[in-house]
């Protein structure tokens, strides 16, 4: 090896980067076209005619691949009911044809959409949990609330009776309490 053929580390990155972008998503678009059109059945009257699935592949692109599932586009919302509708074929093609990808599930968005699959699992997770303990503290100072006014309606209800009826109530709760155990 030659002094002159060792690169940056920064350099290897980005050639390394380019490589494995451009063959991953040209292969990955290759292997989507074929799979979904292979969907339906070609009229065998008309030579012309494009199939269902033929039609799918000329309307949908793969736009990116996260955590074994796969981000396609198209350009109507109608071809997303019919690739929903054929998710399971395509997904077995797609596992099929290509078992490297390790591909799991489906997701679409029409063309235009900012969708995207979520960059950081741990981010989304933590923003959930951050919500999730909001709503419990709103709920628990709500709580505290209600309780602090049982607790004041029951100690107003208390300090209005006069303290020889409180004991004659207590005397009366206590003598059925033991009448019932007997």
């Amino acid at each position: 090896m030659k002094d002159n053929d060792i690169k940056t580390g920064s350099d290897l990155t980005s050639i390394f980067e380019a490589i494995a972008s451009s063959n991953n998503s040209y292969g990955i678009s290759n292997t989507w076209k074929k799979v979904v059109s292979k969907i339906g059945k070609k009229d065998e009257e008309d030579d012309e005619s494009l199939t269902i699935g033929e039609k799918l592949a000329l309307n949908s692109h793969v736009v990116d691949l996260k955590n074994g599932i796969l981000l396609v586009e198209t350009t109507h919302s109608g071809w997303i009911q019919y690739l929903r509708m054929n998710q399971k074929f395509i997904l077995k093609g797609l596992q099929w044809a290509s078992p490297e990808l390790n591909i799991k599930n489906l997701a679409f968005r029409v063309s235009g959409s900012k969708a995207n699959i979520c960059d950081d699992y741990d981010t989304s997770m933590k923003k959930l949990a951050a919500e999730s303990d909001k709503k419990m503290e709103e709920q628990e100072k709500l709580l505290n609330k209600l309780n602090e006014k049982q607790a004041e309606k029951e100690s107003s209800n208390k300090g209005g009776l006069p303290p020889e009826m409180i004991a004659r109530f207590e005397r009366l709760k206590a003598d059925m309490l033991t009448n019932s155990e007997k």
